[in-house]
């Protein structure tokens, strides 16, 4: 087994490391440069939008807005004030603006600006309006619905009831003006505005007028007819209380009646009796005390016989006052003739005798005084005693009569009641009934509707600038897509970071069909016999050919690095690798064996693509015996060299064989590796050009017999995840890496990477 120095390899790092982000932080320089490098797709989204734009600005019907504006206002002259049967407690709050934007909104104002323009009929209103891809959505869902029809076959004619369909167009219609119709609260006020959207600019303002004057006239009729319901609601009220009044005056008289609770002036009888009768009740005491005390006195004068104590009656009495008279004269001769003649005396003794008798005479008539006294005081004492019984019955009479009193006042008060609601509704009932045939709005008209003088729908040039903002917002939101989708190898910091590998040099893209007017001065002229060649091997030795291009600078430095990591050994080994076809591995292996030859080394370059061997076929198209010849019949790999033209390094080609069926096994025999070792000992650098590491096995058996090797990269092509899951099959602790060279780089793109 061929026993290689693999020191060089040091340098390499454990492989493929996992990629760590740290966004912890906005990197505007990354944010710049991804939209650099998506511009392009910005760009074309930004047109696209225009494009649509302009498509929808040309094919749009131009639609005009007429606006009305109206006011809630309460502070208007009535005829009839506060006698309205609609109460009007919230327009003052802010909520009734927006209250009234609803009602504005309503299918019944809808209907009757419809019913009023006819506008079921209106050409102009029921015009189709859009633009192209409404056009085109319509026409598709009129053709899907004519193909499922005649899918599905006739249907049985179904009759429709004309009322019907009429009221279905008649309702298509208010939702079709409801969708135009536009009614807003302006800020903070009490200001609504009635805006309509059409495509005539005289039916806009017609229908705008229209609109507000239907509000108008259905808060009248709704106000009309409010207190219409009112009325009827109070004259049946009215009814039941006048009945309630009446009944309840009835009861109140009907319980006084049963209770004998009759009233004059406000108070009962009763009352007006007890009273009456306590005033004689006094009086009546007075009289059995005055009786009492002159009866008494008129038995004192008796039982003491004195008949010249005064009594009341005595006095007034003319026969008593008489017989004191006389009484009184006889005592005065008697008193004359007992001072004269003594009282034994004849005349003094019949005077004596006189007075006598004129005392019994009036004791006997004070005793007819004193029966009548008698009498006067048993009658006032009968009298008292019968009073006193009458005003123990009425005060018991009284009481039981208060506590009838407390239902009688219950009565009463519910008969009041019902009399003062009566009244009160008789004067709303009358208020109302004049407030129905004088109903006042709320609102008016601030500023009427005028026609427009352009179209308010499209506005080109918002339009247009709205659909390159959103156009850019695509392309941005593609870009940024395609920017997290990007796992491609593109840096050298990438190629570092997601393959741990280092970068040896970038390639530039070339253009074989441009070579001679875009290289025409550096092109070394072929002035020689040899027949014109294709332009893939003057592709394979561009660095030659264009020695001043960068592509053959970037040549010259990754074989510097190939010099330098090999520097103190007599001979290298090296292989090209590549994960996918077409990237560029031929291109490379063949242009590094140009510029080591160009260099002063002495180089040979194996084609080790057995199964496609392409390099061969190009260099030498001619050659009969090659790498399978040397590995399959023994014979001498020197014979099997050829000069590649132009150049002065060595070519060990392969010729194919279909007769090889297992050609590839021949690859891992140790004839192959003694090969290398010999031809290692021959020449400076020795090259493989293997086949892709994703195609062949032979690429991996291929490594792990060379010194070192050199991956190549299609720049911006080949996904890092892919690369990585490749390489994972070859020992990569064993294999000595050069480093990664990027092909095809966009030098112009690669700034903003």
């Amino acid at each position: 087994m061929l026993q290689l120095s693999r020191r060089m390899a040091q340098q390499v790092a454990e492989p493929f490391p996992m990629e760590e982000h740290g966004d912890d932080y906005i990197n505007l320089k990354s944010i710049f440069a991804a939209i650099r490098r998506q511009s392009r797709i910005i760009i074309g989204g930004t047109l696209v939008g225009i494009v649509l734009g302009v498509i929808y600005v040309a094919t749009s019907v131009p639609l005009y807005t007429a606006t009305t504006s109206i006011v809630i206002d309460r502070r208007q002259v009535r005829a009839v004030q506060d006698v309205s049967a609609v109460t009007d407690l919230g327009i003052d709050a802010p909520i009734v603006a927006d209250s009234q934007v609803e009602v504005m909104k309503s299918e019944t104002i809808a209907l009757a600006v419809v019913n009023k323009l006819d506008l079921v009929n209106n050409a102009t209103f029921q015009a189709p309006q859009g633009w192209l891809l409404t056009w085109v959505v319509q026409w598709l869902g009129d053709t899907t619905r004519d193909i499922i029809a005649w899918v599905t076959g006739p249907t049985e004619n179904i009759q429709t009831d004309p009322a019907q369909a009429e009221a279905a167009q008649r309702w298509g219609a208010v939702y079709r003006l409801l969708s135009k119709i536009t009614v807003a609260r302006v800020g903070k006020t009490y200001v609504i505005t009635v805006s309509y959207t059409g495509s005539d600019a005289k039916q806009a303002v017609q229908i705008a007028d229209a609109y507000v004057d239907a509000y108008l006239t259905e808060q009248l009729d709704a106000k009309y007819e409010a207190t219409r319901r009112a009325n009827t609601w109070l004259e049946a009220r009215l009814a039941e209380l006048r009945q309630q009044s009446v009944d309840s005056d009835l009861a109140v008289q009907k319980f006084r009646a049963a209770n004998n609770l009759i009233a004059v002036g406000g108070q009962l009888v009763s009352e007006l009796q007890l009273s009456e009768l306590n005033a004689q009740l006094s009086v009546a005491r007075g009289d059995v005390a005055r009786t009492s005390a002159r009866l008494d006195r008129i038995r004192t004068v008796l039982s003491s016989g004195q008949t010249e104590m005064q009594v009341g009656e005595a006095i007034t009495n003319p026969t008593v006052s008489e017989l004191q008279v006389r009484l009184m004269d006889a005592s005065r001769r008697e008193a004359e003739i007992v001072s004269r003649f003594g009282p034994e005396h004849e005349r003094a003794v019949q005077y004596k005798l006189e007075k006598s008798d004129i005392q019994r005479q009036i004791l006997s008539e004070l005793s007819r005084i004193a029966e009548s006294y008698e009498s006067d005081y048993q009658i006032a004492k009968s009298r008292l005693e019968t009073l006193d019984k009458s005003v123990s019955k009425l005060i018991d009479n009284a009481a039981d009569a208060n506590n009838r009193l407390v239902q009688l006042r219950e009565l009463e008060r519910a008969a009041d009641t019902y009399r003062s609601l009566y009244q009160s509704f008789m004067e709303r009932y009358q208020q109302t009934v004049q407030q129905q045939s004088f109903p006042i709005g709320d609102a008016r008209i601030v500023t009427p509707a005028v026609p427009p003088m352009s179209p308010s729908h499209p506005k080109t040039i918002p339009i247009l600038i709205l659909s390159a903002f959103l156009g850019a917002i695509a392309g941005g939101a593609c870009g940024a897509i395609r920017e997290r989708r990007d796992d491609t190898i593109r840096t050298a910091v990438q190629v570092r970071e997601k393959l741990g590998l280092s970068c040896v040099g970038l390639l530039p893209k070339i253009f074989p069909a441009r070579l001679s007017s875009t290289w025409g001065s550096w092109m070394t002229p072929n002035t020689s016999a040899e027949p014109k060649r294709n332009r893939l091997p003057d592709l394979l030795r561009f660095a030659i050919d264009v020695p001043q291009s960068e592509f053959a600078e970037a040549m010259r430095s990754i074989a510097a690095t190939v010099i330098h990591r090999h520097s103190g050994n007599s001979a290298k080994v090296l292989t090209v690798l590549s994960v996918e076809p077409q990237a560029g591995r031929t291109l490379l292996a063949t242009n590094l064996a140009a510029v080591l030859a160009n260099a002063g080394k002495t180089c040979l370059l194996i084609d080790g693509d057995i199964g496609n061997p392409t390099l061969s076929k190009t260099l030498v198209p001619d050659a009969e015996t090659g790498l399978l010849e040397v590995l399959a019949e023994g014979k001498a790999w020197r014979s099997a060299l050829h000069v590649v033209p132009g150049s002065t390094f060595l070519l060990l080609p392969t010729v194919s064989r279909p007769d090889l069926i297992h050609s590839n096994q021949l690859i891992a025999r140790e004839r192959f590796e003694e090969i290398l070792c010999e031809a290692r000992d021959a020449f400076d650098y020795v090259i493989v050009d293997t086949p892709p590491l994703s195609v062949s096995s032979d690429a991996r058996v291929l490594a792990s017999m060379v010194e070192s090797a050199l991956l190549v990269v299609d720049w911006g092509r080949t996904r890092a995840d892919f690369i990585r899951e490749t390489l994972l099959g070859i020992d990569m602790g064993e294999l000595p890496w050069i480093g990664v060279v990027l092909n095809r780089v966009d030098l112009k793109s690669l700034r903003w990477y």
